[in-house]
């Protein structure tokens, strides 16, 4: 019996609950890193200790070549230093993970993964790896070109330009559609949620609750609705992420597939060139990942801050994200007003990008197919080449817009207090 409750003890002693509360106890003493929930900050952590991983790969591989054979200038295999060897295959391997962190702050990247992070959350989940999938699904076409190419430089590389185009079309075009509709729907719930604002305003005190009963929209809305339901996990963003890597149309994966047809005609090891998707992978996978979970986290802040403090000091983190996610229900004490207000700000934001980098994806393919000319389709190339300045301008301003969004709610809800005669007790409470 004795030996029996030892080994229930070394199991308990091991036991991952007893991590997770040590976890949530120290995520919560940390003054700035707390506002990030601590399943956000596990799965960046995961990703980041994968890239790690891969560096450490790539690093076996190099030391492993001791010797290689590269085709020489004469037609002939001729033996290469080992230093030499390993300083190429180290700066083509930071290249190709430069391209990888470069291209996932491509606008498409960003706009999807931020509009799915906001639909899943509306649904009750907690979608901190939206990024994650919808970044392996991409790269999963990367990976397999890559090895085709690596496989048969000579022969792929005449016939790679026809697939190519049609891929673009593909890709382009269902990423071009998934970001328009998505913003269109966006769009609706935009003014639905301008509606709500005013129905607020209108109540009497003690109806607030009718505040969060939100109408249904017209055919074309229940339409839009039922086909994005398809996508209800963050999972299912990798087939999307499948058919958005079809386009080839950014130079990061022309770079890549470009660096691993060089390596493969100067004859190198077919297994290290594997090494170069892998490290595209894992720096886009990086970054694709952190947008995610940030963006979670962004979504979940005002319906977090708008709650009011519990009475209890140790309640769990995972209350608290549970709290903030169910705040829409009628069980919890929270003010509509700041909940509206911050979903707006966040939904304005997204239509805007959404819709406009659609329609730049839209363009970018009819001026790839058609060859357009003029100073209009001049610009659109000009788009088009800094796609990933694009991307980075979007985080930019998400976390531009959301830090004014903050500073300027509470002389903004004094003001429309004032207008509407409202005592506003909740902006009492957030004062204090």
């Amino acid at each position: 019996m004795s030996e029996h409750e030892s080994s229930v003890e070394s199991i308990d002693r091991w036991s991952w609950t007893p991590l997770l509360r040590h976890a949530e106890r120290s995520h919560r003493r940390l003054p700035g890193i707390r506002k990030i929930p601590l399943r956000a900050l596990g799965i960046i952590g995961l990703i980041a200790f994968l890239n790690v991983v891969v560096w450490i790969a790539a690093a076996i591989v190099a030391l492993i070549r001791t010797s290689v054979e590269h085709l020489g200038p004469t037609g002939l295999y001729e033996r290469v230093d080992t230093d030499t060897a390993i300083r190429s295959l180290v700066s083509t391997a930071a290249l190709a993970y430069s391209l990888g962190l470069r291209h996932a702050f491509d606008a498409d990247h960003i706009s999807a993964i931020d509009l799915m992070t906001r639909r899943l959350l509306a649904t009750g989940q907690k979608p901190v790896t939206v990024g994650t999938f919808f970044s392996l699904g991409h790269s999963t076409i990367v990976i397999i070109t890559s090895i085709v190419v690596a496989a048969t430089a000579a022969a792929v590389s005449s016939r790679f330009d026809s697939f190519s185009t049609i891929g673009g079309i593909i890709g382009s075009s269902v990423s071009a559609a998934f970001l328009i509709l998505l913003g269109l729907m966006n769009g609706y719930i935009l003014y639905k949620l301008i509606k709500q604002m005013q129905k607020v305003f209108m109540l009497r005190e003690g109806e607030e609750d009718e505040a969060w009963k939100i109408e249904g929209g017209g055919p074309l809305f229940s339409v839009l609705k039922k086909m994005f339901k398809i996508i209800d996990r963050p999972w299912k963003m990798y087939p999307l992420g499948i058919l958005f890597g079809l386009g080839f149309d950014t130079s990061s994966e022309i770079a890549l597939l470009g660096i691993s047809s060089i390596e493969a005609a100067k004859g190198t090891s077919f297994w290290v060139i594997l090494i170069l998707p892998a490290l595209f992978t894992a720096g886009m996978c990086l970054l694709d990942t952190i947008d995610g979970a940030l963006m979670f986290s962004l979504y979940i802040q005002p319906a977090a801050n708008f709650l009011p403090p519990k009475p209890d000091e140790t309640t769990s983190e995972e209350e608290i994200e549970t709290s903030a996610e169910l705040a829409q229900t009628a069980a919890n004490h929270r003010d509509p007003v700041a909940f509206l207000y911050y979903s707006i700000v966040l939904t304005c934001l997204t239509v805007i990008v959404a819709i406009v980098i659609g329609v730049i994806q839209l363009l970018t393919m009819i001026l790839n197919v058609t060859d357009a000319k003029g100073k209009f389709w001049d610009g659109v190339q000009t788009a088009g080449d800094y796609y990933d300045a694009i991307g980075g301008g979007i985080c930019g301003c998400f976390i531009i817009f959301g830090g004014l969004s903050v500073l300027v709610y509470k002389p903004w809800r004094r003001w429309m207090d004032r207008r509407h005669g409202r005592p506003g007790p909740v902006l009492d409470e957030e004062s204090q």
